[in-house]
């Protein structure tokens, strides 16, 4: 991996749930994060108020059974204050039919393929793009293979667009990435390939993805590291 000059909440506890599997916590933990593995089959019975921040990994409604079974006590999480990241799935019937968004959403199999496809910052206040790491459009250069895939087409209006893309000759996509208040807590849908970019050590994906997981936190102690 690259160096990354990244700033990390070394306070922020995570808590990562496997999906068909990915080589993001092992990122988060060389960047200086706290984060727990939780198995899919523990989390009906996990304490999850002990994490500031749960995700999920890439297709875990796909693979893991017991993430769909739980999505409840997910929900619920988010509702008393906690802050949930959900990454891309790939079936696109299941997941819609098993509303298992806070507030209703339709994924498609919308995806930016080109890498180099320009990104546009559509709510540069958001405190994604701030804390605690400010993202700037240059966090968007030397990203590998793809931008995204499977993002959201349609949203109730309780969520919040950040980015735009899109290929080529096709019109924008801002279903990528999508935030929402729900109760005292944070949800976000992301579609971005955070999967491939981190594994590869893009600095400014690095940087987006840990302020993602700090979103709701903003407020919070600034203890802070920077790894340099």
């Amino acid at each position: 991996m690259s160096i990354v000059d990244v700033r990390a909440p070394h306070d922020l506890k995570i808590g990562y749930i496997m999906g068909a599997g990915d080589d993001i916590p092992t990122v988060l933990k060389q960047v200086g994060m706290d984060v727990t593995l939780i198995p899919p089959e523990k989390l009906a019975n996990e304490e999850l108020s002990q994490y500031g921040t749960i995700v999920l990994g890439i297709r875990a409604y796909d693979t893991q059974k017991d993430v769909a079974a739980n999505n409840k006590k997910l929900l619920d999480y988010v509702a008393a204050g906690g802050t949930l990241v959900v990454q891309y799935n790939t079936g696109v019937g299941d997941f819609n039919g098993g509303h298992f968004t806070p507030y209703p959403a339709e994924l498609s199999r919308a995806r930016v393929s080109v890498e180099e496809a320009p990104v546009e910052i559509l709510a540069p206040e958001d405190g994604v793009f701030h804390y605690p790491n400010a993202i700037t459009a240059r966090d968007f250069d030397g990203w590998v293979q793809e931008r995204g895939l499977y993002f959201m087409d349609k949203w109730d209006e309780h969520f919040k667009p950040l980015l735009a893309s899109h290929d080529p000759g096709e019109d924008a996509q801002k279903g990528g990435l999508l935030r929402a208040q729900y109760g005292k807590g944070t949800y976000i849908y992301t579609g971005y390939a955070f999967f491939r970019q981190l594994p590869a050590g893009v600095p400014g994906a690095v940087r987006l993805y840990v302020n993602l997981l700090s979103a709701g936190h903003e407020s919070g102690r600034l203890s802070l590291i920077a790894n340099r």
